[in-house]
């Protein structure tokens, strides 16, 4: 069983994610927040049922999810919004959708450790600010700029399939249009 003090910081921690998801299940924001409140409380009196860290995502979205589809039934009685079906739908693109960005975030930061160090530098500089120009990296670097950019490019594209590489063993379907 984990403690209270672990609760919090699990929760806290997948608050964002478990928002997002309650959003792509409701219209209005004000009842996706009214929702994750309530499931929040539900976890919160439930907290004797979960067993370990590792399940607490699923676990917590599975809260989220039926305190969504109870909120839909209350507002198709006063004639509201979206059907069962409708937000049940919704409920499983969004798990999926949340699996995935995890599995490409873990490739991602898998691959950046495998490029080497000095490609590995490049990106890091370039996107750890969104301010930085690519001219003044280049000049940081006493590089050419042309040189710089086609480094980068060759960069991404590793990071490309690398990328669908470990998406592919996990199983994840790669799209089409993610070049």
């Amino acid at each position: 069983m984990i403690s209270e003090t672990q609760f919090i910081g699990l929760f806290l921690h997948h608050e964002a994610e478990l928002r997002a998801f309650a959003m792509s299940l409701l219209p209005q924001r004000a009842d996706a927040e009214e929702v994750l409140q309530e499931a929040c409380v539900a976890m919160w009196k439930r907290i004797g049922d979960l067993r370990d860290e590792e399940a607490f995502r699923a676990w917590a979205y599975t809260f989220v999810r039926f305190t969504a589809l109870n909120k839909v039934r209350r507002q198709q009685r006063r004639g509201w919004v979206f059907s069962e079906e409708l937000t049940e739908l919704l409920a499983e693109e969004g798990e999926a959708e949340a699996a995935r960005a995890r599995a490409e975030l873990d490739a991602l930061t898998h691959c950046l450790e495998t490029l080497p160090s000095k490609q590995r530098d490049i990106v890091k500089r370039y996107y750890a600010s969104s301010r930085v120009r690519m001219a003044d990296l280049a000049r940081k670097l006493e590089r050419n700029v042309a040189g710089l950019y086609k480094a980068m490019e060759r960069t991404r594209d590793a990071l490309r399939v690398c990328i669908e590489q470990r998406l592919k063993k996990e199983g994840f379907e790669i799209k089409e249009n993610s070049q």
